[in-house]
């Protein structure tokens, strides 16, 4: 068989047919990435996981026709219990360039502010935001911070309301809290103020981390004969939430939570704002600013919805007989 020749001219003309035809492909290509990009990016900046927000935020943003991946990219970062992470965590989300980022606890926000940052954000706060500098008023924040404000400190006195009627012989109330967390320190201080108000007795467990001593924090417990210990949420404490409820058990110390996923053996009644609403609300606030709103036009919103959960199987562990009254008025009773 004779060999084929190309002749110069040919096999310029190919290459230049190849090379046009790969800039098509290329181009092809862009466009059709340029066209598959999301239009919106969100950052979430999560305590811990699980996340107990996140399911039911993810659940209204596909509700308000929001496809992540597609319409929308959801970009969560988990800060694991380290609000030392807290700046650097930030700046990593704000770095992404997105149109609002999603803050869950106050360390956080203090990072945001700090740093100067001015894109929208939607945050999550158990600290009043008009007394700690983030909003002008609660209808009218004025600022780049908008959200809910959960009113969980408020709910301080409520709490001990409630263990009163389970314990009413009650005396002496311990707080376990983190030293190092902004909303543990002045949760700490309300419950003190509302023991000492009732004339009890008050102890201060605070705990420091990353390696919190929560051993010696319910030995000294047992040791002043606390009659109830109340744990102040925050994502330390919820990252050691099984060893807590574990110490709890094993000390014989009756137990509250500030919120339902506290409600687990070892827990004799949680008592706050209710998680689903809250996620779908900052879901919501977060597509009113994807769709034009400012932070500064949005009021901070209040819960509306909270959650008493009452534990009978660990008050009879306890030995603790629960009024009738409670049953009827609790949420939900496990047994």
């Amino acid at each position: 068989m004779k060999p084929t020749y190309c002749s110069p001219t040919r096999a310029l003309t190919r290459r230049r047919l190849l090379a046009a035809g790969l800039s098509v492909l290329a181009w092809t290509g862009s466009a059709r990435a340029q066209a598959t990009k999301p239009q919106f990016r969100v950052g979430y900046l999560t305590s811990q996981l699980p996340d107990y927000y996140l399911e039911f935020f993810q659940q209204r943003i596909s509700e308000l026709g929001y496809s992540d991946g597609k319409s929308i990219a959801l970009d969560i970062v988990n800060m694991d219990g380290r609000l030392d992470q807290a700046g650097r965590l930030v700046l990593e989300l704000a770095a992404r360039k997105p149109n609002v980022i999603v803050l869950l606890n106050v360390a956080s926000m203090n990072a945001a502010k700090q740093a100067g940052l001015s894109l929208p954000f939607v945050v999550n706060t158990s600290l009043d935001p008009v007394e700690t500098g983030f909003a002008a008023s609660l209808s009218r924040p004025g600022g780049n911070f908008t959200g809910i404000a959960n009113l969980q400190r408020e709910l301080s006195a409520k709490r001990l309301e409630t263990i009163r009627d389970l314990l009413p012989k009650i005396s002496n109330l311990a707080i376990l809290w983190d030293a190092n967390g902004p909303g543990p320190k002045v949760a700490a201080a309300e419950y003190e103020a509302a023991a000492r108000r009732r004339n009890w007795h008050f102890l201060s467990l605070p705990i420091w981390g990353p390696n919190p001593d929560f051993e010696g924090a319910f030995q000294q417990a047992v040791a002043k004969k606390a009659d109830a210990l109340v744990v102040v949420s925050n994502p330390l404490v919820a990252k050691h939430r099984d060893s807590i409820t574990a110490l709890a058990t094993r000390h014989r110390v009756p137990l509250i939570g500030e919120h339902e996923y506290w409600s687990g053996n070892g827990v004799l009644f949680t008592f706050g704002a209710n998680f689903p609403d809250i996620g779908r609300r900052m879901a919501y606030l977060v597509h009113r600013i994807l769709q034009g709103a400012k932070p500064a036009d949005l009021p901070f919103e209040q819960p509306t919805k909270f959650d008493w959960i009452l534990n009978a199987k660990t008050a009879r562990a306890l030995g603790i007989t629960i009024p009738g009254s409670a049953l009827v008025r609790a949420d939900k009773v496990i047994e």
